[in-house]
């Protein structure tokens, strides 16, 4: 693991209450008809202690926010940004017409991070051994194993704050609640990144948001002609910029040429930013720079 990571982890492993994240229930007969008609992942095939990852996107097929889906008896649970859930639940309620289904933003459960050995020592506890798991401890509370080939981390949803588990937690430091999906590269858009890219820039591929066999939803002509003639040439990747002071968002090469942009929500380490950022595949990722400032990508392999 880059040792930069392991760094940020050995610092920032006690759990921490990740407010940038909210829970919006859908419910009524109808909710994984009509969300399997909207989003880009297979709800028909969303199953018990098994979450997915999906995404909403416009009718051209452009990304208006990221989120994980899980069930809740009927219940479908999505986690997403808290500055976005607003305004997707304002967006896609416009297409329920005669459905029976109902979005209700739940202001009340608190959404938890854990990394390195902290995130071990919960899942190990409440035997969540499987990345991609969940599972529901009791009535109140549900662990969430987000675990990558390098990193362990999970998620701990409280649906009832009266009735927590046995979890130490601090919320003093909040900018580092981001740091699970900058891990995962599951990208937490801003308001100014909603609406740009088509999920295959935004590593559909690699994270499984887009079932490519499932029927039509909205934007699906767009994604799924983009990835039957396989022309994507630019991607999310993890890096590091030599500044904690960022305005610009434009990356250049050498030659001053643009090749890319940070996007979403960053985290802040020693006078570094760690980000996500779209940069074009073929480009040379050993000379990037934001102004002046060195940008690095980052590979978990790296043991430098």
């Amino acid at each position: 693991m880059n040792k930069l990571i392991s760094n940020i982890i050995e610092k920032h492993h006690e759990p921490y209450c990740d407010e940038g994240i909210v829970i919006i229930r859908v419910s009524g007969i109808d909710n994984k008809k009509f969300l399997q008609g909207q989003l880009t992942n297979d709800l028909d095939s969303l199953q018990d202690q098994k979450y997915k990852l999906a995404s909403y996107c416009t009718h051209q097929g452009k990304v208006i926010v990221n989120m994980q889906l899980m069930l809740d008896g009927d219940d479908v649970i999505i986690l997403l940004p808290k500055h976005l859930s607003q305004y997707f639940v304002e967006k896609i309620s416009k297409y329920i017409l005669m459905s029976k289904v109902e979005f209700k933003i739940d202001s009340k459960s608190l959404v938890f991070s854990v990394l390195g050995d902290k995130a071990l020592s919960i899942i190990s506890k409440y035997n969540v051994p499987s990345p991609g798991n969940y599972k529901k401890i009791d009535q109140s509370n549900v662990i969430i194993n987000m675990s990558t080939s390098f990193i362990p981390q999970c998620k701990y949803i409280s649906f009832d704050p009266e009735q927590l588990i046995d979890i130490a937690y601090t919320n003093s430091n909040r900018q580092s609640t981001c740091l699970i999906d900058l891990f995962s590269m599951v990208t937490r858009l801003k308001i100014e990144n909603i609406e740009k890219y088509i999920p295959q820039v935004l590593n559909a591929d690699f994270l499984e948001t887009v079932n490519y066999k499932k029927g039509c939803y909205t934007g699906q002509e767009v994604i799924a002609r983009t990835h039957y003639l396989g022309n994507v040439k630019k991607h999310v990747y993890l890096v590091k910029v030599n500044t904690s002071e960022i305005d610009e968002k434009n990356i250049i090469n050498k030659d001053g040429e643009s090749v890319g942009e940070l996007i979403g929500e960053g985290f802040i380490y020693e006078n570094m930013t760690l980000s996500h950022s779209i940069l074009r595949d073929s480009c040379d990722f050993n000379e990037l720079f934001i102004d002046k400032n060195k940008v690095c990508v980052i590979s978990m392999e790296e043991n430098s």
